[in-house]
């Protein structure tokens, strides 16, 4: 098989990975919006797969360009599709893996904001649980806001207050 085909064979199964790794990423973010552990784990282990396919697919690419003597860049890229006969279909199928490719990355930054929102929410319990949400104010008879004028326990360590009617 010559470098065109080997180049063509890897970008047609990176189009393909690329498109089921969008599929998982929005597997990805509906197991992290329902907080399913479990097939978060598993969508998570795909995720990884493909992103290695898409790896390899893509170190194959840069050698055949290398053996042509053009850099895995976009200006070497362009280079590579301009000396071949039927280069605007490859350019074509290039641009598809290109967005393919931006598409995933926003997903995942997309998915990332919201494990971050949730950590966030997370810690917030627990410093809330422990006694301190560090950013909590109350106003004081004027109106005014106040911090931490009043101790605070946390409410793990809370006791209920003994009512005067001793119920």
């Amino acid at each position: 098989m010559d470098h065109i085909s080997h180049f063509t064979v890897a970008l047609e199964h990176a189009i393909q990975s690329s498109q089921q790794l969008q599929a998982v990423l929005l597997d990805e973010t509906r197991a992290i919006q329902t907080r399913d552990t479990d097939f978060l784990l598993r969508v998570v282990a795909d995720k990884q797969r493909l992103v290695a396919e898409l790896e390899a697919q893509t170190a194959i690419q840069r050698r055949c360009l290398e053996q042509q003597d053009q850099a895995f860049t976009p200006d070497g890229v362009a280079r590579f599709f301009a000396t071949l006969d039927g280069g605007h279909q490859l350019s074509a199928r290039w641009a598809a893996l290109r967005e393919s490719i931006a598409c995933c990355e926003q997903l995942n930054r997309t998915n990332a904001a919201l494990i971050e929102r949730d950590r966030k929410r997370v810690d917030t319990g627990l410093r809330i649980l422990q006694g301190d949400d560090g950013v909590s104010s109350t106003y004081d008879p004027r109106g005014r806001t106040s911090r931490g004028r009043l101790p605070s326990r946390a409410i793990s360590r809370s006791r209920p207050r003994a009512s005067a009617g001793g119920v």
